[in-house]
């Protein structure tokens, strides 16, 4: 995983996909000004298919590194989107190789990245799923480690409007939701899906 992601490699990504994807989903995106101006952030959306990735990584202006399942990193295209993209693979069959992949979170953090998480964790249509809280609680030690203040999640709405060629996406953030450590880890994912939920107008 990179420590750094190149602004102008990552537009030219975006542009990319504007111009492939694009000729089949139109964005709408709302609530940009809950985004902070600054990271370190957590960006936390909606989960229902693999256009997820690149709707959000083109709503959200600026370079983000994702966090997604190692099985997406073998698909072809959106694992090579998601490595070109800093990605960070979590194994559930290996525990000891998600919190290495953590680990080296930090030092990404502490440059003030974005990071995308989806609580999740895995597809669910029509309908906001339980969050997995054991990731925010990984991402909630890491405050207060080497000067890393209180990170924010900012909670983000996805939903696919049919039209007669292709889709409408409908992209809307809400204001970020924060823990000050990790036993508040499932309230906050609680509340992050519950603002998700309706985001998405479930």
């Amino acid at each position: 995983m990179s420590h750094s992601l190149s602004p102008n490699f990552y537009r030219l990504a975006q542009w990319l996909i504007r111009q492939t994807l694009g000729r089949f989903f139109t964005l709408r995106v709302e609530g940009l000004e809950h985004l902070p101006a600054k990271g370190p952030a957590i960006i936390c959306p909606k989960h229902q298919r693999w256009e997820d990735i690149p709707c959000v990584g083109t709503a959200l202006p600026m370079p983000m590194h994702y966090i997604a399942k190692v099985e997406l990193f073998r698909q072809p295209v959106v694992g090579e989107l998601l490595g070109a993209w800093g990605g960070v693979p979590v194994d559930r069959q290996n525990p000891r190789a998600t919190l290495s992949s953590f680990r080296r979170l930090l030092p990404l953090l502490n440059q003030r990245a974005f990071i995308v998480l989806f609580p999740e964790g895995t597809y669910v249509v029509g309908r906001a799923g339980p969050g997995k809280h054991r990731l925010i609680q990984l991402l909630l030690k890491l405050q207060g480690q080497e000067g890393l203040g209180l990170l924010p999640f900012v909670p983000v709405g996805v939903a696919y409007e049919s039209r007669a060629w292709g889709y409408t996406v409908h992209v809307k953030l809400g204001p970020p939701l924060s823990a000050p450590g990790p036993r508040q880890a499932q309230a906050l994912t609680d509340a992050l899906m519950d603002r998700i939920a309706r985001l998405s107008g479930f």
